[in-house]
């Protein structure tokens, strides 16, 4: 028998014990270094079901987390119940820590649902085309009702009605489920509308939309129909599938008169069946105005499957947004978007916008409209939140809505710059600035109230020197 000097203890013996301690050493240490989710209070979701919150919440119930990872896990599920667009404020915090095992308190502020919003808006594009290009003409004014429900059974499902008269008629029913039967990973889409325009944009020249109207018929209408699914399989990535019936029906004198090209066969109506996919990538910290994160959107359309013969188009788009802070409240944004048509044939005039319609903007061309086949554009910007702060509302005693108690505001500056280009191979001889690099520069303020809403004022120059103010307004999508 071989032993240690001094100690009286065989070898073996010293060997297994040291085996002994290194194959339990990890399992002990992870042991005493993890702790365990216990359960989770829910406060102030006196509508949401807590099984929405709980679809957005990293740190679940028997999951492990390593101590120093916890501020971290309460952070993002801070972030990602922000994001749902459900709640003015979140508050995730941890409440008890017995032994390995830790317990959360979810605190909410949910945001009021409905919304019968009277519609009084303008016909145009922008503010800025209707105040100058139009004279502010009262006559180019929708008015109707705009009812949306952003929760309407508590399971953050979205129910939107819309009866649109005056200058365009517009018809409109939408539901969107995103915990389809109770599944957070699946959800459902149904939409339908019909659209009635007494004027027609036909055409464009110097880049600019030729109108055509007569108050005694109706130019152009429009319809349809879809039914989307939608997948969520991790906490940041969404997937989403449709299918939609569309048809636009425009006067004869449209084809016979002012545009023959309008529709890239003859006659006076189209009619296809479309299939689209839509992937998102979602890492920002705060949806409607980030400073750190980004985010990427990616689309594919098929219009025309074959069945009905008279549309086919194939296109492809991607927007990509990245923020950077550098610093408390302030940072860069770059966002970069594009579309490339795969299929090159002339599609017609009609639905043929590239930039110039909606956040698809040079800033600073506000007046213009570039269509075309494909787009890329650049926009980037330094912000930096100036005030932040709830304002108390002075509202009777009787009158409490918690949703209403007070006005969340926050006001940001930016200095920015875009950058653009567009390609169109067939109408191209009459708009000089397509197939040309637009750029433009400029400052402006936000305004954001509630939980997304944005008015921006903005001084831009152009690349065509020219200058001016611009008013925006913009809703983030929940």
């Amino acid at each position: 028998m071989i032993a240690l000097t001094g100690t009286g203890l065989p070898l073996y013996r010293i060997t297994v014990c040291l085996l002994l301690c290194l194959l339990t050493q990890p399992w002990y240490i992870q042991a005493q270094d993890s702790l365990v989710v216990g359960s989770t209070q829910f406060e102030g979701n006196k509508r949401t079901r807590d099984a929405v919150l709980l679809r957005e919440m990293t740190l679940l119930a028997g999951q492990k987390v390593h101590p120093a990872d916890v501020r971290t896990s309460l952070a993002e599920c801070e972030r990602l119940l922000g994001n749902t667009g459900l709640f003015l404020s979140v508050n995730v915090e941890q409440i008890s820590a017995r032994s390995d095992t830790i317990h959360l308190r979810v605190r909410v502020r949910e945001a009021w649902y409905i919304f019968p919003i009277p519609i009084f808006e303008l016909a145009d594009r922008n503010f800025n085309v209707w105040w100058r290009d139009f004279d502010h003409d009262i006559d180019r004014i929708n008015y109707g009702l705009y009812l949306n429900h952003y929760n309407f059974t508590g399971w953050g499902d979205l129910l939107k009605l819309k009866v649109q008269q005056g200058y365009s008629n517009k018809y409109e029913l939408a539901y969107d489920l995103p915990q389809f039967l109770g599944n957070k990973h699946w959800g459902l889409g149904l939409q339908a509308y019909i659209q009635r325009f007494r004027e027609i944009n036909y055409a464009s020249a110097d880049d600019r939309q030729l109108f055509y109207r007569d108050f005694g018929r109706w130019m152009l209408e429009k319809y349809m129909a879809q039914i989307h699914v939608r997948y969520r399989p991790r906490y940041n990535w969404k997937f989403s599938m449709g299918l939609n019936y569309r048809s636009a029906r425009v006067d004869d004198q449209v084809v016979s008169d002012l545009n023959p090209a309008y529709f890239a066969r003859p006659g006076t109506q189209v009619r296809y069946l479309s299939v689209w996919g839509h992937a998102a990538l979602d890492h920002l910290d705060d949806r409607p105005y980030p400073f750190q994160g980004y985010a990427w959107n990616g689309y594919m359309i098929k219009e025309g499957m074959g069945f009905l013969g008279e549309r086919d188009r194939w296109w492809l788009e991607s927007v990509f947004a990245g923020y950077l802070p550098t610093g408390e409240g302030h940072g860069f944004e770059c966002i970069t978007s594009g579309r490339i048509q795969l299929q090159r044939r002339n599609p017609g005039y009609f639905d043929y916008q590239a930039l110039g319609y909606g956040r698809r903007l040079v800033r600073g061309y506000e007046h213009y409209v570039i269509d075309g086949m494909d787009y890329a554009l650049v926009q980037a910007a330094w912000r930096i939140r100036l005030w932040d702060v709830d304002l108390p509302l002075p509202w009777p005693s009787w009158f409490r809505i918690p949703a209403f108690s007070s006005l969340p505001l926050k006001v940001y500056a930016h200095i920015h710059t875009d950058h653009g280009v567009v390609h169109d191979p067939y109408f191209w001889e009459a708009n000089p600035l397509q197939e040309r690099w637009l750029l433009s520069a400029g400052a402006g303020v936000d305004l954001r109230f509630f939980y997304d809403k944005i008015f921006s004022l903005r001084w831009n120059v152009n690349g065509l020197g020219e200058n001016g103010l611009f008013l925006h307004t913009s809703f983030s999508f929940r």
